[in-house]
């Protein structure tokens, strides 16, 4: 199964101050389709580095774009706690990127995945929506 993972172009990037308070999300909650945006791209620029990357630190450096672009994220509430763990899964695959291809993903709530599942055809980013609109593998 080839889990399209990685390093995602879309940025929600804050404007710092110039307090030593440590960079993450604030502000209220994205929407669903700023995040499903935001996962399609990730997912479409793994694909790419996995057809035109030639060394697995290429690949692994796509990953780690893609992880930081997701923690800099502030999903909506319900999707919060599956972000924190999408991040650990992309993290985990730095020191071996083509396991992502292999390890499936952790999946958000059930209700958010189909809210999500019902909007990737909506997204022009999400070329080949079938992020959420897989099944989950069996736990």
């Amino acid at each position: 199964m080839l889990l399209a993972l990685a390093a995602a172009g879309f940025a929600m990037t804050a404007c710092g101050d110039d307090d030593d308070s440590p960079a993450g999300p604030s502000g209220p909650a994205g929407s669903d389709e700023d995040y499903l945006r935001a996962v399609c791209i990730g997912t479409s620029n793994f694909s790419n580095a996995l057809l035109s990357k030639t060394t697995a630190a290429d690949i692994a450096k796509v990953v780690e774009e893609f992880a930081d672009e997701m923690r800099a994220l502030n999903p909506p509430a319900d999707l919060a706690e599956y972000n924190t763990a999408f991040v650990a899964y992309l993290e985990s695959a730095i020191s071996d990127p083509t396991s992502l291809v292999t390890t499936p993903p952790p999946t958000p709530p059930d209700e958010a995945r189909r809210r999500l599942a019902s909007l990737e055809p909506t997204i022009p980013e999400c070329k080949d929506p079938t992020f959420f609109s897989r099944t989950p593998a069996a736990p």
